[in-house]
């Protein structure tokens, strides 16, 4: 397990692990079971990792997100996505979520006292491979009735080998009161990284710049260079260059639910 070790000793453990390690829960529902009063995870499906897809699964899973649909534009985000479905249902996307490689993951969900909803991904094999980072994609089909008017708290806890390995704990997010909506930050760099180096868009929109770790010789950097028309930019964090579009308004990004135009670059719109 040094592999599974050596990963969470790089993981953000942000304040959402406290609010994670105090959740009293009323039910942990699990997918393919129920709770009380007709609550149910109605389904769950993951990703394998992204450095491993070929090309044809990569379409294929891409169209199985429940509620992005067409990834198109969301390059470089960890985004969370909802869309209810009628008064008892919501459909939940986590896009390029970091995990470790190899796993094969289960979800589950489970109401606070405080209100909050928590989302599970375990690994419950314990297989990892020795690979670094990779990212996936997981979605959540919820037998919940949620507020219509105002946001609900999401918190996301990841565990590779629950009980021997540490939990990682995404920073608390929300559900909107909106009926369908997204959320999204920078993917975690380490990720992109291997990520882009696997799929050769080093120096593309969104991803990190030629030059940085594995897009250049290995060692960390704050400059670099991109396609065309791109601005390499590490102004989001020390050593973590990644390639912006240029803008004057929202309407030069990518797509504008994800990215908003800030100081003359894109970045993530929340």
């Amino acid at each position: 397990m040094s592999e599974g070790q050596d990963y969470h000793q790089g993981m953000s453990r942000s304040s959402g692990r406290r609010i994670g390690l105090s959740l009293a829960v009323l039910g942990i529902l699990s997918c393919g079971g129920s709770g009380g009063e007709g609550r149910q995870v109605k389904s769950f499906a993951s990703t394998i990792c992204k450095k491993d897809q070929t090309t044809s699964q990569a379409a294929t899973l891409s169209s199985s997100l429940l509620v992005i649909g067409d990834a198109t534009g969301l390059a470089g985000l960890r985004c969370v996505a909802w869309q209810r479905v009628g008064a008892g249902e919501i459909k939940l996307d986590l896009y390029n979520f970091e995990s470790a490689c190899g796993a094969t993951w289960t979800g589950s969900a489970a109401w606070a006292v405080d209100g909050s909803l928590a989302l599970h991904i375990d690994n419950p094999s314990c297989t990892i491979a020795k690979c670094g980072k990779c990212l996936y994609d997981w979605s959540f089909d919820l037998g919940f009735s949620f507020s219509a008017t105002q946001a609900t708290p999401l918190s996301i806890t990841v565990d590779t080998c629950q009980g021997q390995q540490a939990s990682t704990y995404y920073p608390l997010t929300t559900i909107g009161p909106e009926d369908q909506g997204m959320h999204c930050t920078f993917a975690d760099y380490g990720a992109l990284d291997e990520q882009a180096a696997s799929a050769g868009t080093c120096g593309k929109a969104g991803w990190p710049c030629v030059g940085s770790l594995l897009c250049g010789s290995g060692s960390s950097t704050s400059t670099g260079t991109c396609d065309a028309g791109l601005t390499c930019d590490s102004s989001a964090a020390a050593d973590e260059p990644r390639c912006l579009v240029p803008c004057t308004t929202a309407a030069d990004c990518p797509r504008p639910d994800a990215w908003s135009c800030l100081a003359g670059l894109c970045r993530p719109a929340t």
